[in-house]
């Protein structure tokens, strides 16, 4: 594609996106429960959702008699804020539109969490009630029980008449870029355009159906891939959770045209033994994030993929995330130079001046109106802002991400700045590795953070531990890990330990230094003894392990 027909279907998306926009407005639309209910009427008995394993889809009218019912149920608890803590299914779906339908506002868990941590979530974030899995300490309603209530008709638009576009119509649980889990405010005008844009980007249209393995309690899932649906009158195709043996079968069975994705799902897929057929599906787009430029290449080849549709972008960004959809592989974003979104974003240096072209920086967004909500508890909020950065007034937003622009408007991801790492499409935060691993009893001081390894995208998390008492491989060090398992899902257990014998160094107040552990990573295995979670258990980092660590071939974790 040409640098000249770029910038002509970039301002071409511009324009689509702001003549919808006015159309709505037109159509009094004030929620995304709005833009729902429109394509129920447009739509009504074409499929919205594929259960993978199912024989029958849900029809549009059929998951919103089921959001009807959830909305009845919840104006009748009459609270502003409730949980939702469900595996990937059209009930989650249904869940998440009835509440919105009803003018709450829906909290997302994650269903990976241990029973302490969705506890201390759910009374940090003040939710009494949730639907789904049980939670500890809420009282917790079976949807399914819910659901067999008779159909009392579409909910009126009145119990929401108060919302805005503004307003928050889910709440996700982020550490963003820093820090431990903060619930995110994820509003309905975002939900909405996101749902523009992916489907625009992707050519997404009521034929469509989208494959979605994965997390629908998180951005991609929801907002990327199931509000593109809504928007398009598409079908979303959703299972329970991402499996390699079963990728290519479902895709194929239900003649899926698109999928969402993080990087990390296809480099998974792209490890598996490669089949002559690898290439005979039905799948013409791709669109998520993470998805590096070697990788890419080896995917659109191996798969057949037409067109990759990458992004940046954050859970409490107050702006549109950045797509790149020109084919240009490695690169997360594309705003021509002269085009007037182009100003909208900048990159810094710590000193906050605007780096030059090639250089990496802080990506800073330029809030819209200058009024910035991205979390339930507003303190937060000014810890994401600068104020007054090029003229009095101005207000932008801080990713804590380090990006890179060229000469032509695009954009590359280069890393987090922050004390939180990324691994396997979750954000880890350090601060809350760290006291987990303090709660076992076992550690006098530790400090996580995370270290690349060789082929894997991300970080894996590293803890390197002062202990109480010697931590031993065998009995002891397992014991440790149980109790981990009892604190942390399993993408946060540190998947490499070092054990020391003296205090870390640390600044004169008194907060230790992480930079250089992170370039030490876990290289220096004669001088201290490392441990590596393999197959289910920490065992020794011998140099056998550690050079087929190195070299990329062997696998961490619990399988």
């Amino acid at each position: 594609m040409g640098k000249n027909t770029i910038v002509e279907k970039y301002n071409k998306y511009a324009s689509y996106e702001s003549k919808r926009w006015q159309d709505l407005a037109a159509q009094n639309v004030n929620s995304w429960p709005d833009v729902w209910e429109k394509s129920v009427e447009q739509y009504s008995h074409r499929p919205i959702v594929y259960e993978v394993g199912s024989t029958y889809p849900w029809s549009y009218q059929e998951l919103d008699r089921a959001a009807d019912k959830i909305a009845e149920w919840a104006i009748s608890l009459n609270q502003q804020y409730i949980g939702v803590h469900q595996n990937n299914s059209a009930i989650f779906l249904a869940t998440v539109l009835g509440l919105a339908k009803a003018g709450v506002v829906a909290v997302l868990f994650n269903i990976r969490e241990s029973a302490q941590k969705l506890s201390t979530l759910a009374q940090n974030s003040g939710i009494k009630i949730a639907i789904g899995k049980p939670i500890p300490s809420v009282e917790t309603y079976d949807p399914n029980l819910i659901l067999e209530r008779p159909w009392s008709g579409q909910i009126s638009a009145k119990h929401r008449c108060q919302v805005t576009l503004d307003d928050p119509v889910v709440i996700i649980f982020t550490s963003g870029t820093s820090g431990r889990s903060k619930p995110a405010l994820f509003s309905h005008r975002r939900m909405i355009g996101a749902g523009i844009a992916w489907s625009l980007r992707t050519g997404m249209s009521s034929d469509s159906k989208c494959y979605i393995t994965l997390p629908l309690y998180h951005g991609n899932g929801l907002a990327v891939a199931f509000s593109s649906c809504v928007e398009a009158g598409a079908c979303a195709v959703v299972r329970d959770r991402f499996s390699v043996r079963a990728f290519l079968s479902d895709v194929r069975t239900y003649n899926c045209d698109s999928v969402v994705y993080i990087g990390e799902l296809w480099r998974y897929l792209n490890q598996s033994l490669k089949q002559p057929d690898d290439a005979k599906n039905p799948l013409r787009v791709i669109f998520g994030n993470g998805l590096t430029a070697p990788l890419w290449e080896q995917v659109i080849e191996r798969f057949g993929i037409e067109k990759v549709v990458e992004h940046y972008g954050a859970t409490e960004m107050p702006a549109s995330a950045l797509t790149n959809w020109t084919g240009k592989a490695g690169y997360c974003g594309f705003i021509p130079p002269d085009h007037p979104d182009a100003s909208n974003i900048v990159l810094v240096d710590e000193q906050l001046k605007v780096v030059a072209p090639g250089e990496a920086g802080e990506a800073l967004l330029r809030v819209p109106g200058n009024i910035y909500r991205g979390y339930l508890d507003p303190k937060l909020d000014e810890n994401k802002v600068w104020r007054n950065l090029f003229e009095p007034g101005d207000l932008w937003w801080r990713s804590g991400d380090l990006l890179c622009r060229d000469t032509e408007g695009f954009f590359t991801f280069v890393e987090r700045m922050g004390d939180s790492f990324r691994w396997k499409g979750e954000n880890v935060s350090c601060v809350e590795v760290e006291e987990a691993i303090l709660l076992t009893g076992k550690v006098r001081e530790v400090v996580v953070y995370g270290v690349p390894i060789p082929g894997e995208s991300g970080k894996v998390g590293m803890a390197s531990i002062l202990p109480i008492e010697c931590l031993e491989e065998g009995e002891t060090l397992n014991d440790f890990l149980g109790h981990l398992q009892e604190l942390l899902p399993p993408y946060g257990i540190p998947h490499i330990i070092r054990l020391v014998e003296q205090h870390h160094k640390t600044t004169s107040t008194m907060k230790i230094i992480k930079a250089h552990l992170q370039a030490e990573g876990f290289k220096q295995i004669e001088k201290y003894p490392h441990f590596i979670l393999h197959q289910g258990r920490y065992v020794r980092l011998t140099s056998d392990f550690f050079s087929a660590l190195e070299s990329g071939t062997l696998t961490l974790g619990f399988r």
